[in-house]
């Protein structure tokens, strides 16, 4: 419905003439002694408007609603149809292809799998962002996954709208067998302070307090078979001991700064393409820093520019550091590396029992950090553990 208001004379002649030639009206109403209100289609205000302007009336367009005014939005706005068609063309493109490859390590070792390894089997087996969600065998994946590497106890794939998401489960490592039957000790992993002891199968051979050292006995694998002799068994048990984890980590108690001495040259050139001619050329200080300028000359259509170096000369100083601060981050260090040492013997029982750190001048104006961190640990090991261990 539009809704039109028309100013002037002989307005009730005008409304005779626009229904002789076709127009319609819903509503007809007067706005004054020289005004009136129509209300009617599409085809009627075309019919009001050129009589309108052939007999010279002011016509304005108070509103239009309803489908004349979703078709005149259309007429405005006629791209937006072909936009909308042409956005849904490629977002149901973009839907049809995996834009996303992700890889989630799952189960209790998957801080120590590496996802890169899956995502390079991935990259062979031509699985990458990009590819038509079609052209993807997940079931396929799956079973080159699992036949790739004995290491993956679950390998799932699914898609995901424009994402492939694989897990991969890694085997949880097969408990330690052994024979019941076979003679063998067990050794201390390392040197340490008993604190307690608690065998299993065979005769402890320390006792809490005692001093042991790397690889000495600790459980003999023997058990008394009758008064008069033994018989060879596999030792088992565990013994607690204090140990200590040492790190170091060191630096030099100065550093290098620059200091500007303000004497500066400054040189340029011109430049185009790959070729350079001098203007004014400036030679380097023995110790400067260079800062380059380019001025364009030729705008953006042709690649010809002014090329400015500045050399500003600096001589260089030692001084010292903070010291405060100096330590605290030798300190940071070297227990983050002995963190990493203790992540490496964890076997899920370790406590730390106490820190401290130690610093101490060295040669050549160097500070070090040595931290030192008390634990107890499981010591216990076979013969054969220990020598792989190193």
């Amino acid at each position: 419905m539009i809704r039109l208001r028309v100013e002037g004379l002989r307005l009730e002649r005008l409304l005779e003439r626009a229904l002789a030639e076709g127009a319609s009206f819903s509503r007809v109403e007067r706005d004054g002694a020289r005004a009136m209100i129509l209300e009617t289609g599409a085809r009627g205000a075309r019919v009001v408007g050129k009589l309108c302007a052939r007999h010279s009336l002011r016509l304005e367009t108070v509103c239009v609603t309803g489908a004349d005014a979703l078709a005149r939005f259309c007429r405005r706005r006629w791209t937006l149809l072909p936009g909308l068609l042409l956005g849904a063309a490629l977002l149901f493109l973009y839907t049809q292809r995996i834009w996303i490859v992700d890889v989630a390590i799952l189960g209790d070792r998957a801080a120590a799998f590496d996802a890169a390894q899956v995502r390079a089997m991935l990259t062979q087996m031509d699985v990458h962002p990009g590819m038509a969600a079609a052209d993807v065998d997940v079931e396929g994946i799956e079973l080159s996954l699992s036949a790739a590497s004995e290491e993956f106890s679950f390998v799932g794939a699914r898609i995901q709208g424009v994402r492939l998401l694989v897990e991969v489960a890694p085997s949880l490592q097969a408990p330690e067998v052994y024979d019941l039957n076979s003679a063998r000790d067990l050794v201390a992993a390392c040197d340490g302070v008993v604190v307690s002891v608690n065998v299993q199968s065979g005769v402890a051979a320390v006792q809490p307090g005692d001093i042991v050292r790397r690889g000495e006995v600790l459980i003999r694998g023997e058990e008394r078979a009758s008064a008069e002799e033994t018989r060879g068994v596999a030792a088992r048990g565990e013994v607690v001991a204090r140990a200590w984890v040492e790190a170091s980590a060191e630096a030099e108690c100065t550093r290098v700064e620059r200091v500007y001495t303000g004497r500066t040259r400054t040189g340029s050139a011109l430049r185009f393409l790959r070729w350079s001619w001098p203007l004014s050329p400036a030679e380097p200080f023995s110790q400067c820093e260079a800062r380059e300028e380019f001025l364009p000359v030729g705008g953006l259509f042709l690649p010809l520019m002014i090329e400015r170096v500045t050399y500003a000369e600096y001589a260089q100083k030692r001084v010292r550091v903070d010291e405060t601060a100096l330590k605290t981050e030798l300190s940071e260090r070297a227990f983050a590396t002995a963190g990493e040492e203790i992540a490496q013997i964890d076997d899920g029982t370790l406590q730390v029992v106490d820190k401290w750190i130690d610093y101490s001048m060295i040669e050549g104006g160097r500070l070090r950090a040595n931290a030192i961190v008390e634990i107890h640990r499981n010591i216990a090991t076979t013969r054969e553990a220990l020598a792989q261990g190193g």
